[in-house]
């Protein structure tokens, strides 16, 4: 299980994902696809009837600071990075 500090690499998203009503500034689909193949920091993790989701602050994808948007997706659509080694 992922925890909150683990960094990650979206690396897909879930199918049925839709953007919001048309003309509501919120473009959820457009967001989450532009997260894939990014590294983020899992901010944190909540548990939604049993089903992991990994809050991440994305608004760089939208050119903004990356407090200004958070996204919550499931573990299975995020792949963790491992720390790299330590040079002695």
């Amino acid at each position: 299980m992922i925890s909150a500090g683990a960094i990650v690499t979206v690396i897909g998203v879930p199918e049925d994902l839709k953007d919001d009503l048309p003309g509501d500034e919120m473009r959820t689909k457009e967001l989450f696809l532009g997260c894939v193949g990014r590294k983020f920091e899992v901010i944190s993790v909540t548990n939604d009837s049993g089903t992991h989701l990994l809050e991440l602050e994305v608004g760089e994808v939208f050119g903004e600071p990356a407090y200004m948007h958070s996204i919550w997706i499931e573990e299975r659509y995020v792949s963790a990075v491992n720390p790299p080694a330590h040079e002695d």
